[in-house]
C-alpha cells in the first residue's frame, strides 16, 4: 500500500521568499542612499509595495495546511493572485496620490528588483515541498 505525500505547507521555502525580499530592499534602498534621500525612499518604497502584496499572496494561498481538493487549491491560488494584484494596484495609486515628489522610475526600480526574487527563488531553494 503506497503512502500519500502529504504537503508540508507550513514549512515550505515560499516562506523564505518575503525575506529574501526584505533584504534586497534594504541592499537596493542603501545603494540607492549614495544619490540622495529622497531617491531612497522611492527604491524602498517600491519594494515595499512589492513585499506587501507578496505576503498577501502567500498568505491567501497557503493558508490551508493540508488539503486534499484541487478545487479549493485553485480556489486559493485565484483568490491570492486576486489580492495581490488589487493591492499591487491600490498601493501605487496611493503612493502615486499621496507623494508628489517622487522618483516614479526608482519606484518601479525599487518594485521590479523585489519582484525578481520571485523569479530566482526556483533557482535558490532546495529544499522539497513534499516528503
Amino acid at each position: 500500500m503506497t503512502a500519500k505525500k502529504k504537503a508540508l505547507f507550513p514549512f515550505a521555502p515560499i516562506y523564505n521568499v518575503p525575506f529574501l525580499q526584505f533584504g534586497v530592499t534594504l541592499l537596493l534602498g542603501t545603494l540607492a542612499l549614495f544619490f540622495g534621500v529622497q531617491q531612497a525612499v522611492s527604491v524602498m518604497v517600491g519594494s515595499f509595495i512589492c513585499l506587501a502584496s507578496n505576503v498577501v499572496f502567500i498568505w491567501r494561498f497557503f493558508r490551508r495546511e493540508n488539503t486534499q481538493s484541487a478545487r479549493d487549491l485553485l480556489k486559493d491560488a485565484y483568490q491570492g493572485v486576486f489580492s495581490k494584484m488589487l493591492l499591487t494596484t491600490l498601493m501605487f495609486m496611493i503612493v502615486l496620490s499621496i507623494f508628489k515628489d517622487i522618483e516614479i522610475l526608482l519606484l518601479f526600480v525599487g518594485f521590479i528588483g523585489a519582484q525578481s526574487v520571485s523569479w530566482f527563488a526556483p533557482l535558490l531553494m532546495k529544499r522539497k515541498i513534499y516528503k
